[in-house]
C-alpha cells in the first residue's frame, strides 16, 4: 500500500519531481567538473557561474537545433506523402499483378488508403506533432531544472557536510557508513558519465551514417540514437524505425534504402551487444526482467519522460541498494 501511494504521489507530482530528477543525474555529471576546476584555486562562485552557464548555452543550443530540425521535417512532409501515395499505388497494382486479387473489389468499403492510414506519413507526422507538443510541454519545465541544478551545484558542500556530521554525531555512527556514501555517489556518478559518453557517441554515429548515405535530418537521427539509447534493448528499436521507414521512402533503390537500413542497425547492434558491455562492466548490471519493469512502472507514473530516466533511475536505485547490507537482497533480484 505505501508503495502504491508513494507512486500515486510520484503520478500527482509529476510536473515538480520530473525535472527535479532530472536535475539530480544531470549534477552528478557536473558536480565532478566543478570540483575539477575548485582544484585549480578557482573561486567556488565562479566556478559555480562557468558550470551552470556552460550547462545553459549547451542546453539552448541543442534546443535550436531542434527546432530547426524539426521545422525541416514538417516543410518535407508533402514531398514524402507523395511518393508514399506512389509506393502505395505500385504495392497495390504488384498485388493484383501476381495474385489475381483485387483488393479494392474485395474491400469495397475499405479503401487501400484507409487500410494504411494508420501508418501513412500524415499519421506519423500527427504522432510527431503531438509528441512534439509533449516536448515542447516538457521543455517549459526547463526553467524549474535549471533552478533545481544551481541549488544543487551550489549548495553540494553544505549538503555533504551535514550528512557526514549527522553520522558522526551517532553514536554508533561509524566511517564506513561516511565511506559507504562517498562510494555510492562514485559510483552512480562513473554509470551516469560512462553512459552519457557511450550515448553520445552512438547518436553522434548513427547521425553520422545518415549523413554519409544522404538520408535527410541526420541530426534528428543522430539525437534520437542518443536519448534513446539510454533505454537498453528496447531503445535502439525504437530509434532505428523510423529512419528505416525515411530510407525506404527517400531512395528510389530498394536496395540502396536496405543498405542505409542495415548500416544503421549495425550501429545499434555493435553499441549495445559488444560496445557498451565492453566499457560499462557490470555497472549497469540490470537483469531484462528489471529494466522491462522499471520502463513500465516509470512509463505509468512519469510518461515518456519516465521511460527515459527509467533505467538510469533504477540502475542509480541498484547501486545504492548494492551498498547497503540490508537491502542487498532486493539488488541481488534486480541484478544479472
Amino acid at each position: 500500500m505505501a508503495l502504491i501511494g508513494l507512486g500515486s504521489l510520484l503520478h500527482i507530482t509529476k510536473s515538480f519531481m520530473v525535472p527535479f530528477v532530472i536535475a539530480l543525474l544531470f549534477a552528478f555529471l557536473l558536480i565532478p567538473v566543478a570540483d575539477s576546476l575548485l582544484k585549480l584555486h578557482i573561486p567556488s562562485i565562479l566556478v559555480n557561474t562557468i558550470v551552470l552557464v556552460g550547462f545553459g548555452i549547451v542546453l539552448i543550443g541543442l534546443v535550436f537545433l531542434v527546432y530547426g530540425a524539426l521545422s525541416s521535417v514538417s516543410s518535407s512532409v508533402p514531398k514524402y506523402m507523395e511518393k508514399y501515395s506512389l509506393i502505395l499505388n505500385q504495392l497495390t497494382a504488384l498485388i493484383k499483378q501476381y495474385s489475381d486479387i483485387d483488393i479494392m473489389q474485395d474491400y469495397k468499403k475499405i479503401s487501400i488508403e484507409d487500410l494504411f492510414s494508420v501508418i501513412s506519413p500524415s499519421s506519423v507526422m500527427k504522432s510527431v506533432n503531438q509528441s512534439v507538443g509533449n516536448l515542447i510541454s516538457f521543455m517549459s519545465r526547463t526553467t524549474l531544472m535549471i533552478i533545481f541544478l544551481m541549488f544543487i551545484v551550489s549548495s553540494r558542500k553544505i549538503f555533504i557536510n551535514k550528512i557526514y556530521d549527522f553520522f558522526h554525531s551517532k553514536e554508533d555512527a561509524s566511517q564506513n557508513m561516511v565511506e559507504m556514501i562517498g562510494n555510492i555517489a562514485h559510483q552512480v556518478h562513473m554509470y551516469l558519465f560512462i553512459k552519457a559518453l557511450i550515448s553520445i557517441g552512438t547518436g553522434g554515429v548513427f547521425g553520422l551514417v545518415a549523413w554519409l548515405f544522404g538520408l535527410d535530418f541526420p541530426f534528428i537521427w543522430g539525437l534520437m540514437g542518443f536519448v534513446f539509447n539510454f533505454i537498453p534493448t528496447l531503445g535502439p528499436i525504437i530509434a532505428t524505425i523510423p529512419p528505416i521507414f525515411l530510407a525506404l521512402l527517400q531512395f528510389d533503390s530498394f536496395w540502396y534504402a536496405a543498405t542505409v537500413s542495415f548500416f544503421m542497425s549495425a550501429v545499434q547492434f555493435i553499441s549495445g551487444s559488444f560496445v557498451e558491455p565492453l566499457i560499462m562492466g557490470d555497472r549497469l548490471n540490470l537483469n531484462i526482467i528489471a529494466i522491462l519493469l522499471s520502463l513500465l512502472l516509470w512509463g505509468i507514473i512519469w510518461g515518456i519522460p519516465g521511460m527515459i530516466l527509467a533505467v538510469p533511475i533504477t540502475a542509480s536505485l541498484n547501486i545504492m541498494l548494492s551498498n547497503i547490507k540490508t537491502l542487498k537482497s532486493i539488488s541481488i533480484l534486480l541484478s544479472k
